[in-house]
């Protein structure tokens, strides 16, 4: 990709972009409330509020009055992280597009997911080496729909958020890149197809489209429209 056109870098989020895992929280989230005597979350519940909107917590929370979160959060992470290891696959075209766009330019991680389950998935499918910055939970304040996970990615590239692309998959991705007036490509999945992505640079059908040249397009026409609304 030309320096003129492309962007400084390209921040991948994990969970339902590059892996296919919203059914494994969605069941890691089941197992945890079983205890709680709740029978199971809704997919198109968990659509919203967990995968779109980032309050899931606010949902367990209304369901069992009283709840420890911090334990809640504790156990479901625990589960899948097992699930994980034991389930994770790929989404159709990650491992192309990552590849190829890293081969061109600057490409790293940005998620609400925990460094352990992160770096295992990254081992197990080779991507140590296309990925130039790894963020995790562990590595900023607030989670999505808050700008922090893309601008400390930004923060540790040296790239100018403005100067950047996001690849995302729910609305509170989009909300979180918006908020870090960074153009987001959203590629939604069975979990977030339904979502609002109105302010999106540009909606694909699967990561096999984001080639470099679309990167490079999408990023080109968000930065004209930028610079004309300035």
């Amino acid at each position: 990709m030309s320096a003129a056109k492309s962007p400084a870098a390209i921040l991948f989020d994990f969970d339902g972009v590059i892996v296919d895992s919203e059914a494994l929280h969605h069941r890691a989230y089941e197992v945890a409330l079983a205890p709680h005597g709740i029978p199971g979350i809704p997919k198109d519940v968990y659509a919203d509020r967990f995968s779109n909107r980032g309050v899931g917590l606010d949902y367990c929370a209304e369901l069992v009055p009283g709840l420890d979160r911090g334990a809640l959060k504790e156990r479901k992470e625990e589960v899948f992280r097992e699930l994980l290891e034991k389930e994770a696959t790929l989404l159709p075209g990650a491992a192309e597009a990552v590849r190829a766009l890293a081969a061109r330019g600057v490409v790293a991680l940005a998620t609400g997911s925990r460094r352990a389950s992160v770096l295992k998935v990254v081992e197990r499918f080779g991507f140590e080496r296309s990925f130039a910055v790894v963020v995790t939970r562990e590595d900023y304040a607030l989670e999505k729909p808050a700008p922090d996970a893309f601008l400390r990615a930004c923060e540790l590239l040296g790239a100018d958020p403005t100067r950047c692309l996001v690849v995302e998959d729910s609305y509170k991705g989009l909300a979180a890149a918006r908020a870090a007036r960074i153009a987001c490509v959203v590629v939604p999945n069975d979990y977030t197809r339904a979502a609002d992505f109105s302010g999106a640079a540009a909606i694909l059908g699967s990561l096999a489209e984001l080639t470099p040249a679309r990167a490079e397009e999408i990023y080109g026409a968000a930065r004209s429209l930028r610079e004309s609304a300035s």
